[in-house]
């Protein structure tokens, strides 16, 4: 009767029994970490969002004198119409109240233009950075200068009027900063080169990009400790989210510091080298700075290391700032300085005055950051006379950044800055990126008289007829409207750049020509070519389009071009980074100076193209270093 019953329990229960699935075991990413740098958080995990994010869209160039085009791709309208509808456009009040956005598109002041830019690593909302502009394939538009780009929401990834709709990254709009070298009369060549431009700091983040840190073996507790670890070292500030949440046993989300917003490279190298343990923090400062000499090869991550300890780690760093060896003592240099140890200061100021050429920009960009002292101030101020054109632009740059009195500023509004400084050698500096400025190195900078001086073939001239007189005379002709105006400043250069660029109005009613910024940069290069100063011109440049290029190309899955970061061949004016400096940035690209017979400069032009552009390499003068914001 047993047996039976269990026969029928066995018949009941016929569902089949389920195998067990295989569990895939994890699989701990094999690091090659050296030993001393075995408790830190790049060890134990990696970062995710650390490519830069190409984003795009189309935009509408407004103001424009007749040289825009109607003629616009359905399916690139459609989008337009869309957008301008959205921020706007025929609203009762506004600038554009009452038009339609057919209206907009059908007017020859217009254009519809490419907007391009790259977003930096972990960028907070309100970052700012440049927007390259280029007009739409196969439309008539023969120029852009002068024209504003009205508001224009960015996307990721390369634009297509076909893309399924997804949430704006970043806006941008401003006034377009055209190649400064193209001759605003109508031709051919300059049609081209006046077809492209950029808006310089137009662009800013609307959603911002986070940064991860994804741990290779999953744990809750190894989670925590690093955004322990991380919110220790950066502090929360007040109506601020801490700098790191842990989201699951995985992924701990970091936001990048106010104070890293224009260099969150930086930021990121220091969470990659922190410790994971919090406890005895000189005993690891030590080890790190024993290891510096045991173990040289290791300086760049071993300088990371012990700024990611914080100013606890500058005991130890400090017997290094005279030790024999070099990549040692340099990696100690930079992790005193970033840590804001005064005592490195008379180091430092070794370097910049007499350390390898190489070597003295980043000497001059360590000593901006350092603290307060008087006496830093008044050694970059010796440097701007440096006979070296890429010390006097870094002497500036870190006056700049310390905020130095002997720098005048003036402001165009809606343009740019003038800066005046003392030296000893006379040149005119002018940013092409980021905040535009004019820079005037002299004491002052003057037009020379007798002077007769002409540009753009006669449609810019400057005349005085003998040293004593007061002031010299203008003429302009404008390409646009054929009109003429004459007027006369003051022998100062600062007094010229600024009567070129301001504009007359009932608010502001003294005379000027109202050029763009672009035009003002043309217009110097000219100028000092033919003889109106005794200074050397010298525009800086920028690597916008070739990190366009890059991003273009590995978003449509093509191989990155074989070409260099650093630009044109440098001369003897200028010699690139030493990639024994630890911590330093990519050689910058670089830049000439002076002009050729055609009013534009001898060698390489700044292009604003977006892929690789042929250019002369002839009579290059000076070859100058984009020195990096922050060091």
């Amino acid at each position: 009767m047993l047996v039976i019953l269990a026969l029928a329990v066995a018949a009941c229960d016929s569902t089949p029994k389920r195998t067990p699935r295989a569990r895939t075991p994890d699989i701990k990413a094999v690091r090659d970490t050296p030993s001393v740098l075995r408790n830190t958080i790049m060890a134990q995990s990696s970062l995710r969002g650390m490519e830069p994010v190409l984003v795009s869209g189309y935009g509408l160039v407004v103001g424009l004198d007749g040289t825009g085009s109607r003629d616009v791709p359905g399916p690139v309208r459609a989008v337009m119409e869309r957008e301008m509808l959205a921020l706007g456009v025929g609203r009762e009040v506004g600038p554009f109240a009452r038009l339609t956005p057919n209206e907009l598109l059908d007017d020859p002041n217009t254009a519809v233009v490419i907007v391009s830019a790259i977003i930096p690593i972990g960028a907070p909302a309100g970052t700012r950075f440049d927007v390259q502009i280029d007009t739409l394939p196969g439309t008539s538009t023969t120029s852009l200068e002068g024209g504003t780009l009205y508001t224009t929401n960015l996307y990721r990834g390369l634009v297509r009027p076909a893309s399924p709709a997804t949430t704006a990254l970043a806006s941008a709009r401003g006034p377009l900063f055209i190649n400064p070298f193209a001759s605003p009369e109508r031709g051919a060549l300059d049609s081209v080169r006046r077809t492209q431009g950029r808006v310089l700091d137009g662009g800013w983040v609307i959603e911002p990009q986070p940064v991860f840190i994804s741990l290779d073996a999953p744990s809750h507790t190894r989670a925590r400790a690093m955004a322990e670890a991380i919110n220790s070292r950066f502090p929360q500030q007040s109506g601020r989210a801490p700098v790191a949440r842990g989201r699951n046993e995985e992924l701990v989300e970091l936001t990048v510091p106010p104070e890293f917003r224009d260099d969150p490279d930086e930021f990121t190298s220091l969470i990659r080298y922190l410790r994971t343990e919090i406890t005895f923090p000189e005993q690891a400062a030590v080890e790190y700075a024993r290891a510096l000499k045991e173990q040289p090869a290791l300086s760049e991550s071993l300088a990371w290391a012990l700024q990611a300890l914080g100013p606890i780690a500058i005991p130890a760093v400090r017997g290094l700032y005279e030790y024999p060896e070099t990549r040692p003592r340099l990696a100690a240099l930079t992790a005193g300085a970033k840590l804001g140890d005064l005592l490195v200061r008379p180091h430092l100021e070794d370097l910049a005055l007499s350390g390898p050429p190489g070597l003295r920009p980043s000497a001059i960009a360590l000593l901006a950051v350092l603290g307060e002292d008087p006496k830093i101030n008044l050694f970059l101020r010796d440097l701007l006379n440096d006979p070296d054109v890429g010390v006097r632009v870094s002497a500036y740059e870190a006056l700049d950044r310390r905020n130095d009195p002997s720098i005048e500023r003036r402001t165009v509004p809606g343009k740019f800055t003038i800066d005046s400084v003392p030296s000893a050698e006379p040149m005119v500096y002018v940013t092409m990126q980021r905040a535009p400025k004019v820079v005037l190195f002299g004491s002052p900078l003057t037009l020379r008289r007798p002077v007769y001086v002409e540009a753009w073939n006669g449609r810019l001239m400057l005349t005085a007829d003998s040293p004593e007189q007061p002031r010299v005379k203008v003429y302009y002709k404008d390409p646009r409207s054929e009109q003429g105006s004459s007027g006369e400043v003051r022998p100062e250069l600062v007094e010229l750049v600024e009567y070129m660029a301001h504009k007359t109005t009932p608010e502001e009613p003294a005379p000027g020509l109202d050029f763009s910024y672009s035009e003002v940069v043309g217009a110097l290069a000219a100028l000092l070519a033919k003889g109106g100063a005794a200074a050397a011109f010298v525009p800086e440049t920028d690597r916008l389009a070739l990190a366009l290029l890059r991003s273009r190309q590995t978003e449509m899955g093509e191989d990155r071009p074989e070409v260099s970061d650093e630009g044109p061949a440098p001369d003897a004016a200028y010699q690139e980074k030493s990639a024994d400096w630890p911590g330093s940035a990519p050689a910058p690209s670089a830049a000439t100076a002076s002009a050729g017979e055609d009013d534009r400069p001898e060698g390489p032009a700044p292009s604003t193209a977006t892929g690789p552009a042929a250019a002369p390499t002839t009579k290059r003068k000076y070859v100058v270093p984009l020195q990096p914001q922050k060091a």
